[in-house]
């Protein structure tokens, strides 16, 4: 009988499916967070979209702790 290791490989990058499940929300709410800015916008490489695990991390400590509030005069020009 062989015995067969199980490797976990770290994951750098998490598509859209992904980084929403591993924030326990819908792929439209974390959507819409990407949209708003509260959650990092992804990369598009040869045609895949993937989000750094890094930056969806910081966006969320930052939403967790508060730290996070959105501007209600971004976009506006004066």
């Amino acid at each position: 009988m062989s015995r067969h290791r199980l490797m976990s490989i770290p994951r750098f990058a998490l598509r859209r499916e992904e980084a929403a499940a591993s924030l326990g929300v819908s792929t439209t709410k974390f959507q819409e967070w990407c949209d708003d800015g509260r959650m990092p916008t992804g990369r598009k490489i040869d045609g895949v979209v993937l989000w750094d695990t890094g930056e969806v991390l910081e966006a969320w400590e930052r939403l967790r702790d508060g730290s996070y509030s959105k501007n209600p005069f971004d976009g506006v020009v004066a």
